[in-house]
């Protein structure tokens, strides 16, 4: 051993000295940069970061700031489903005055291909929310509607309004719908399914006002003015909103457009045939209580006022669900609510005779019936990633554009060859029927998920 020379014990607890310094240094740096948000969690347990880089680029859950992309959500939605809502002014409308001798089947390609094609559409504009950008996606999708309605309102044939008001306005609204279904449950956590209800809320806030303000419209201006008007503002308000679609966590880097890993989980299934079943029976009070009305001595006006009564129902029904699903388990809301909605829906509107019970039908189905629309994201969000809660929701919305599609169909043809027009009643078994499918599907998707668990009592939060 020379003489200066280190012994190799000595060395050896040098060398460990400097890393264990280095090792506390790092430690304190990344104490320090998350200082700021040490009262809040970084992330969920779903959300599977591997690199100190995502860690850094993962906005916080649970914050304040993650209401902003929530609130533009809201006000999204009142463009894409609000209109939809609002379509029976316009199927009155033309059912009743402008294509009066024209089938109910064929008229209801309009509306039906509006929802089923924005549902429908989103296997794609889901996986190209979370590939391409939230924002890239919503502002297409603001560009194809404004177009969609500037040619419908020069339309003069239904097959121009099916192409116009039917297939190119669904395609645009998938492009806005798809990015905004998943930020809520993106930013939140603890009360993930009332920030996914605020949100969902606005279609049916966007359903109140767009219904008295189409009506009126169509009274004064007319509805080819309505249209062009409805463009206008879609291209005005969403432009703005759309800046606002900030993510929590970034999405990462994929080999597939599609997350066809999640068809492998039956609890993916069964959101799916969910979706689809109750949407085959959801939508025949919102396409045929104004004609009901009507036949029971009301007028245009009294279909409007019921359909403002309905969405009216739905801001607080979309609130509350996402309330009482944080508290009591979004499964257990989820079942509750659609069998409710069975024994609401089919005594009171197939024994109405006269146009009373019909505004106390839609105040309870408002009420009650659309919880599925705030609290399947949420199901979807505690099962999956969040970095790609938009593609897998776009992959269940498909199944559920499935259902649009074949219900509105069925139901319009329904109502011309067995109802003659004239009543409602195979129409409202029709609807009644799925509804209550749908419950079965959510009852065997609660066991699934019951059965996972250690806890096997029947009566827990699911």
């Amino acid at each position: 051993r020379g003489v200066g020379s280190i012994p190799v014990n000595t060395r050896i607890n040098i060398h460990h000295k400097d890393m264990a310094s280095e090792s506390f240094a790092g430690d304190t740096k990344a104490s320090e940069r998350g200082s700021i948000h040490k009262a809040e969690p970084l992330c969920d347990e779903n959300v599977k970061l591997t690199s100190s880089e995502e860690r850094d680029n993962v906005r916080p859950a649970d914050g304040l700031f993650g209401w902003i992309p929530t609130l533009a959500a809201m006000v999204n939605y009142m463009f894409i489903f609000g209109v939809s809502n609002s379509y029976g002014v316009f199927s009155t409308y033309y059912l009743n005055v402008k294509f009066a001798g024209t089938s109910a089947t064929t008229l209801a390609w309009i509306g039906t291909l509006v929802t089923s094609l924005m549902l429908g559409c989103s296997i794609l504009t889901g996986a190209m929310s979370d590939k391409l950008g939230y924002r890239v996606t919503a502002y297409t999708g603001t560009v194809i509607c404004t177009l969609a309605y500037i040619l419908a309102s020069f339309c003069k044939e239904v097959w121009q309004l099916i192409l116009t008001q039917g297939v190119l306005l669904g395609i645009g609204a998938s492009f806005l719908y798809a990015p905004s279904v998943s930020i809520p449950a993106q930013w939140f956590i603890k009360n993930r399914g009332l920030a996914t209800g605020i949100a969902v809320a606005g279609s049916s806030i966007g359903g109140l006002w767009f219904t008295a303000a189409i009506q009126a419209m169509i009274d004064s201006l007319g509805a080819e003015w309505a249209l062009r008007i409805l463009g206008i503002l879609t291209f005005s308000v969403t432009s703005l909103t759309n800046s606002l679609y900030y993510r929590r966590v970034p999405a990462k880097p994929r080999k597939s457009l599609f997350e066809f890993c999640a068809a492998k989980r039956l609890i993916f299934w069964l959101v799916s045939v969910e979706t689809c079943t109750i949407y085959t029976g959801y939508w025949a009070l919102t396409f045929y209580v104004g004609t009901n009305a009507k036949h029971l001595g009301g007028t245009l006006r009294d279909g409007s006022n019921l359909l403002l009564v309905l969405n009216a129902g739905s801001v607080v029904g979309r609130v509350m669900a996402g309330v009482i699903a944080d508290r009591f388990g979004c499964i257990n809301t989820l079942l509750i609510s659609i069998m409710l909605t069975v024994v609401i829906e089919m005594p009171l509107w197939m024994t109405a005779k006269t146009i009373t019970p019909l505004y106390v039908l839609c105040a309870l189905y408002g009420l009650i019936s659309p919880s599925f629309i705030s609290i399947n994201p949420v199901i979807i969000g505690r099962h999956f990633d969040m970095d790609v809660l938009a593609s897998i929701m776009g992959m269940t919305n498909l199944f559920g554009g499935l259902g649009v599609l074949a219900g509105n169909l069925a139901q319009g043809a329904i109502f011309d060859k067995y109802d003659k027009r004239e009543q409602f009643t195979n129409t409202i078994i029709f609807s009644g029927m799925f509804i209550l499918f749908a419950g079965i599907v959510t009852f065997v998707m609660r066991v699934h998920v019951q059965r996972q668990r250690t806890d096997r009592r029947f009566f827990q939060r699911i």
